[in-house]
């Protein structure tokens, strides 16, 4: 046996307090050589002697080279590392040591320092520890410990300095804390929330348990932070190495706390695997005990542990405390802030089954991701249902009740007045007919709420999607946000500015790739969102219904465009701001109008004259321009022909750049023409503007033209060519 080679293992291996982790870092250094592992194991469990196993031979009394002490001499606690002083060393895994330490310049403050292990520093470690690097450096959360630097020490091993993260496990400090469910779920979501932007940067955890969750409190706010990635998948490009891969078979993770197929060694690991943990967490923090609770005496195998995950856990967390001793339970719920007759029940439903679907065995009916879980927390929080049972009616009915409790007793109290007031011959001639009618009152009322709670339910799947596709756009995946919002209705889509700006970005994604019907279908859905969003007279969101409107009235379904066109003059046809008037004119007159749409769109043409008998010297001629030609489309939807042209010939008569209002101008000059009988010069006129057009849409496809217009104005135009030639007869298309 080769001392120096065994001293370091023995050393690594009994620096690990957690025996978990000892199992595992045995399982790898000596999966080769089983006779070394029982005689490691054997040494352990007889420190001292073992010590003395390791004493190397001194030809005289000088004491060892540093490089051979225990810690090595740079790892000496006061020593420095670059412009880090060792204070005290913190904790130690397989592959790494991490100290508190002192950043002396440029400022002083407390850091975590991460060096690998004197003689650990093999090509594999290496590349796994500059993996957990550049992983950390890529996230930007604050509920994720941030790197602060790297560098490599005197004798050239790695070391990476961190945020410190001083608080206390989790579940330790929910426990000394006694913090109720309620503050438990509230941690648990900001956790979920760290772990879905880790997986957002191609990320996955894999090692998620109690002990690398820290909290504290920060200014009186509970604040938890995730560490050590150090056994992290990477899936983001440019960042795996070869030597940090999982090998097939490779048991690597925290057992109480893994995945069935983490535990199976696959290579198929995803972020799922990290929702199981997450659901084994929320488990110890609802019930004091991780779902699948494993023997630290080095008793159970890895097949038995393979095996007991495989069978997946049955138990619920209500089930869990419910059978647990008296004393146990006690102890629980005193933890919780709660009687222990009570936390049981509390645990019952809801909770019960957003657990167990973050555990299930079989992954596609996990959570698909750690939002969906918070999501449904909050939901539970909120006392609105959960994805993660089915809405039964009775079930829906409970949630309507509970969130209306007040209404409820008030009206069985009322119930109860009325019946005690009749005689006892009465009573009972009337207790069945009063019976039949509030049974069918509730059957109405959990019809009523059943197709109410199904609603809100939908809606917030939708939301739910809706902040994905934001997520997606934010890294650049336009058509992973797109995939996302196909097929959601329209009008369960939140009225947010953010779900106003993802539509927009992913309806100008698919124009420019010329996926006209999926654009169209875009659009529709954010006309319902900006025509419902609360931004009383904004002309930023009016502007967007210029875009809306126009992809609508070419590419969308019969009867979308006058439903939008509706939905746009009841949202700004009040408005005050000549910018706004001007967009909600244009975009809802793309097409011709009824008498009563235009009767609506009055009080806008005010706005619109008035502000031209202004005299503003912030308003170019570009803007008075669209402001004559509003009022000349308006003009020729009534019939008030020698105002429409007026108004045309003087938009016209301004200088500016812009093809699309001089084409507009044009046609509504040529349709003026032949309502008055100029039929020839029309149809020249008309035939005159084709060819223009004709040469745009031989043009690929921008949003943004090259003379600086967008594209809605020139498809504007079109539709009013293509009006024009249905009115003049026999030009062509």
């Amino acid at each position: 046996m080769s001392g120096p080679i065994d001293k370091l293992l023995f050393d690594a291996a009994a620096g690990l307090t957690d025996p978990d982790e000892r199992r595992a870092f045995l399982d790898h250094t000596c999966r080769e050589d089983p006779a070394l592992r029982t005689l490691l194991e054997e040494m352990l469990e007889v420190r001292d002697e073992a010590e003395d196993f390791f004493t190397f031979p001194q030809a005289s009394g000088n004491p060892p080279p540093a490089a051979e002490s225990r810690h090595g001499a740079e790892e000496n606690v006061g020593t420095s590392i670059g412009r880090y002083r060792l204070i005290e060393r913190l904790g130690e895994g397989g592959g790494g040591v991490v100290y508190l330490a002192e950043q002396q310049e440029p400022v002083r403050r407390k850091v975590a320092l991460k060096i690998i292990r004197l003689g650990m520093d093999t090509e594999s470690v290496i590349a796994r520890f500059e993996i957990e690097r550049q992983a950390l450096a890529l996230m930007d959360h604050p509920n994720i410990a941030r790197v602060l630097d790297a560098g490599a020490t005197a004798t050239g091993r790695p070391y990476f300095v961190m945020e410190l993260a001083d608080g206390e496990r989790i579940t330790a400090f929910c426990d000394h804390q006694q913090l109720g469910l309620r503050d438990r779920l509230g941690l648990f979501v900001q956790v979920c929330e760290a772990i879905q932007h880790a997986h957002q940067k191609g990320v996955i955890h894999r090692d998620i348990k109690p002990s690398n969750v820290l909290v504290r409190r920060h200014e009186g706010r509970l604040v938890p932070k995730v560490i050590d990635f150090g056994i992290a998948k990477v899936t983001a490009t440019g960042l795996a190495a070869e030597g940090t891969a999982t090998r097939p078979g490779q048991f690597i993770g925290t057992p109480a706390y893994m995945s069935p197929e983490q535990a199976e060694g696959g290579v198929d690991i995803d972020t799922r695997s990290d929702i199981y943990s997450l659901g084994a967490l929320l488990y110890e923090l609802l019930t004091g005990s991780p779902p699948v609770p494993v023997e630290t005496d080095g008793t159970v195998g890895e097949a038995e542990l393979r095996e007991r995950l495989r069978r997946g856990v049955t138990e619920t967390p209500s089930a869990r405390v419910r059978k647990a001793s008296p004393a146990a339970l006690a102890e629980i719920a005193r933890q919780r802030g709660v009687d222990a007759a009570r936390l049981p029940g509390l645990l019952a439903g809801d909770l019960d089954g957003i657990v167990m679907k973050a555990i299930d065995r079989d992954r596609p009916r996990r959570y698909e991701t750690a939002n969906g879980l918070a999501l449904d927390v909050q939901r539970y929080l909120a006392g609105q249902p959960v994805i993660a049972r089915p809405p039964s009616r009775w079930y829906l009915l409970s949630k309507l009740v509970a969130r209306n409790r007040v209404v409820f007793i008030a009206a069985a109290i009322a119930l109860s007045g009325l019946l005690g007031g009749f005689g006892v011959s009465t009573w009972l001639f009337f207790r069945e007919r009063s019976a039949r009618h509030e049974q069918a009152k509730l059957r109405v009322q959990a019809e009523q709420a059943t197709a109410n709670e199904v609603r809100l339910r939908e809606n917030a799947q939708v939301a739910d999607l809706v902040r994905q596709a934001a997520v997606h756009l934010k890294y650049g995946e336009d058509q992973a946000a797109d995939e996302l919002l196909a097929g959601l209705p329209a009008t369960s889509i939140p009225a947010s500015l953010e779900a106003s700006s993802t539509l927009m970005n992913v309806a100008e994604w698919n124009l420019a790739h010329g996926r006209w019907q999926a654009a169209s279908e875009r659009f529709f859905s954010l006309g319902h969102v900006v025509t419902s969003v609360d931004m009383s007279d904004s002309q930023d969101i009016s502007f967007r219904v210029l875009s809306v409107l126009t992809a609508v009235a070419e590419w969308g379904e019969p009867g979308q465009y006058d439903e939008l066109r509706q939905l746009t003059i009841d949202r700004f046809g009040d408005s005050s701001n000549p910018v706004v008037a001007e967009h909600t004119v244009k975009a809802t007159l793309l097409k011709p109008a009824d008498p009563a749409t235009l009767a609506r769109l009055a009080p806008l043409v005010a706005v619109l004259r008035d502000s031209l008998e202004v005299t503003d010297d912030r308003r170019g001629p570009h803007m008075v321009a669209w402001r004559q030609f509003s009022l000349a489309l308006i003009a020729y939807r009534e019939g008030r022909w020698d105002d429409a042209e007026e108004r045309a010939r003087l938009s016209l008569g301004l200088a500016s750049n812009s093809a699309p209002r001089e084409v507009s101008n044009q046609l509504l000059l040529a349709m003026i023409a032949f309502e008055r009988g100029r039929e020839k010069e029309a149809r020249q006129e008309v035939v005159r503007v084709r060819e223009k057009v004709d040469r745009w849409l031989q043009e690929p496809f921008q949003v943004v033209n090259p003379d600086g217009t967008l594209w809605y104005n020139q498809h504007a135009a079109l539709l009013l060519l293509l009006e024009a030639e249905a009115l003049v007869g026999g030009a062509p298309r």
